[in-house]
């Protein structure tokens, strides 16, 4: 497909979303996000449909890790697609949500060359 790391700019946040191999923006289903206020806090979840959740233990039945599901920074939505998960963090920043829904993260981190 595209570049992974899909980027969108809002005027509040910017939110990374890190697309595998095979996924499209339109209807990925299980993602990993970042996203960074404009003071600079980092959050990160992990957005995952029931169905996405639901074939991932169904994968291998007889694993103990498929017999239950933990992901610290899970965020269920109801709908796939890039545009339905900025839709949940946007309503979550209105409600002033965004920092408990989401897990925070250190600040990025900067290499130096010399």
């Amino acid at each position: 497909m595209g570049d992974p790391l899909h980027t969108v700019r809002t005027p509040h946040f910017d939110a990374v979303f890190m697309l595998g191999g095979e996924d499209d923006a339109e209807t990925v289903d299980n993602v990993d996000v970042l996203v960074t206020l404009r003071d600079g806090t980092r959050y990160s979840a992990t957005f995952l449909t029931l169905e996405a959740i639901q074939r991932w233990m169904d994968s291998e039945p007889e694993e103990y890790e498929r017999l239950q599901f933990q992901c610290p920074d899970l965020v269920i939505t109801r709908h796939a697609g890039v545009p339905a998960m900025m839709r949940i963090l946007e309503m979550a920043y209105a409600a002033d949500d965004l920092r408990s829904l989401l897990v925070e993260v250190g600040p990025a981190s900067s290499y130096d060359e010399d």
